[in-house]
């Protein structure tokens, strides 16, 4: 968010009452929302000097979220300071904290769909097993997404830029973590009726080219979906467009295209079931796998 005088008004308002409360709307913590005052007299010291407790995911986040907010504070950003501090809390807690909605940031129109598509990866990769298997680099990636996020919203684009790299990173290394050769799967997202190549997709794409030529891969399986926010016709075809653009973007990567067996299910196979109308990024996808 903006380093800007919004900060003196929350100053204002934390120091006329006892608390500010916490906005926790579903799907995550509102990073607007006012927080306790407790979070930053008595639960800081406690959660950053504890002996590690819960999940090493859990701890990484801990960590990575105190350097956050460590962060925001040299940036003099308070509102942010505290929405990192409380979700470093949280995690020391060994809460369920996910990562930052995109809807609750202010971010450029023309860049929703591409941390819509990136939430989507880091949630599947996740879900996948990442917090187990990779917890150190999932929490990096959960982490490094969050500061992608207000980065970007701050008008910060340079520290942005290290974020959405850092975030690349350990995602890298969480799908790493999760294929074992044959029966390799990597999923890459798309933005809402779109089915363009966003940069973090081509990272996805170039890792499938990699680990292809370095393996003995007979087939390769592409398999376009769609979510349920439109007619099944028109997903349909949305899916084909998706499972299609991934096919090319791989044989210009070095995949022929006779390895390719290419497939499209529209709404029908959702990863995440939702009724009909609902948008679902995890939905709108394309699965590659090695077979």
């Amino acid at each position: 968010m903006r380093k800007s005088a919004r900060l003196i008004v929350l100053a204002a308002l934390c120091g006329a009452m006892t608390a500010c409360s916490a906005v926790q709307p579903a799907g995550g913590i509102d990073p607007n929302g006012f927080d306790d005052v407790d979070l930053l007299t008595t639960d800081v010291d406690a959660a950053r000097t504890m002996a590690p407790q819960g999940s090493s995911f859990s701890q990484g986040l801990r960590t990575g979220y105190f350097a956050l907010a460590d962060q925001q504070k040299a940036e003099m950003d308070l509102a942010d300071q505290v929405h990192f501090t409380r979700k470093a809390v949280s995690s020391a807690k060994g809460l369920n904290v996910q990562p930052d909605m995109v809807g609750l940031r202010k971010l450029p129109a023309d860049r929703v769909g591409e941390f819509e598509a990136a939430r989507a990866r880091l949630m599947a990769g996740l879900d996948r097993g990442g917090r187990l298997k990779a917890a150190a680099a999932a929490a990096r990636a959960q982490v490094s997404y969050d500061c992608w996020l207000e980065e970007t919203e701050a008008g910060n684009e340079t520290a942005a830029a290290a974020c959405k790299q850092a975030f690349e990173d350990a995602m890298r290394e969480v799908e790493n973590a999760l294929v074992t050769g044959a029966g390799n799967e990597y999923v890459v997202f798309f933005a809402w009726n779109a089915a363009d190549i966003t940069p973090v997709t081509a990272k996805v794409l170039d890792q499938v080219a990699t680990d292809y030529k370095a393996g003995r891969v007979a087939r390769v399986y592409v398999a376009g979906h769609a979510d349920r926010s439109g007619s099944d016709a028109y997903n349909l075809k949305l899916s084909e467009r998706r499972a299609r653009r991934v096919a090319a973007e791989l044989a210009t990567r070095g995949v022929p295209q006779e390895q390719m067996k290419v497939e499209w299910f529209g709404e029908t196979r959702p990863r995440v079931p939702t009724a009909d109308g609902v948008r679902e990024a995890q939905n709108r996808r394309v699965e590659v796998v090695f077979q």
